[in-house]
């Protein structure tokens, strides 16, 4: 505490300390004001005396006590509240100037009256005056505005963690849909480099299967060419019965052998269609 708020506090604390000094001493002449307050004081608050003259000495040891804490002691704002409490019934009681016919008397009750109004809003004044410390007030709100800018930052924070995320998220999405579509891509590649591969190779076992279909037809011609020279040799030979045996046995030969080279050059050209078109197929399914 500075001197100056002491020197304050002691010069407000001053008539406190020696009225009360003085109610102690000689309570007799405040106990007839007292008197009308006393009862009703008492009623309410059982732990007070109801007797006047007690109620005196008592509001006088009130006044002494709090004046010396407003002073020295370490309570000083409690003891400004204490000793503002105490005027309240002091005042209703000496100084009710509206019940007052004397005018002289009147004027002095009013202005004590007000004097001591004035010394409780002087009292109000020191019990907030926390001698430049942060006032309980300032301190619950100060911590309410740290609580609320922690919650603020965290909520900021949480925001910023769940957009990150969120934005992970997103670029993941696009990478899984790129990966895919370049695998679709690439399979399509591949299916169409396949596709191209197994028309290359159907039409190479086409060609296959033309050549071996034009060698048998051939072998088939040149089969019947045979025929028909050995019935022309038999046909020739066929004035002698011994010959004419022979021919026609030769011609049955002929022609069995014709029939024969027909037959395997038919087979043959079937069994390379077949080849063929196991070869396709394959080829289409891989």
């Amino acid at each position: 505490m500075t001197l100056a708020r002491r020197a304050a506090r002691a010069a407000l604390a001053a008539s406190f300390i020696s009225g009360g000094l003085d109610q102690l001493r000689n309570p007799q002449p405040k106990v007839g004001p007292a008197s009308p307050i006393a009862k009703p004081i008492a009623d309410r608050v059982p732990q007070l005396p109801n007797d006047p003259e007690s109620l005196v000495k008592l509001d006088g040891a009130i006044k002494v006590v709090g004046g010396l804490g407003l002073v020295f002691g370490p309570f000083a704002r409690p003891a400004a509240l204490l000793l503002a409490g105490s005027l309240v019934p002091t005042t209703l009681a000496a100084h009710r100037f509206w019940e007052t016919t004397d005018p002289d008397q009147k004027v002095s009750d009013r202005v004590e009256f007000f004097k001591n109004v004035s010394l409780v809003g002087g009292l109000l004044i020191a019990a907030l005056d926390t001698g430049g410390r942060p006032s309980v007030p300032y301190v619950a709100g100060k911590a309410l505005k740290g609580v609320g800018h922690a919650v603020g930052d965290t909520a900021d924070s949480v925001g910023d963690t769940v957009s990150g995320a969120a934005g992970a998220l997103a670029g993941a999405a696009t990478a899984v849909g790129g990966a895919v579509a370049s695998g679709a891509g690439a399979v399509a590649h591949s299916a169409g480099k396949v596709s191209r591969r197994s028309r290359k190779k159907s039409a190479k076992a086409a060609k296959r299967a033309e050549a071996l279909r034009l060698v048998a037809a051939a072998q088939a011609a040149k089969a019947a060419k045979g025929s028909a020279k050995a019935a022309k040799r038999a046909k020739a030979n066929a004035d002698s019965s011994g010959a004419a045996a022979k021919a026609k046995a030769a011609a049955l030969t002929a022609a069995a052998a014709t029939k024969g080279a027909a037959v395997s050059a038919g087979t043959a050209a079937r069994e390379g269609a077949v080849a063929t078109k196991e070869k396709v197929g394959a080829a289409v399914a891989r």
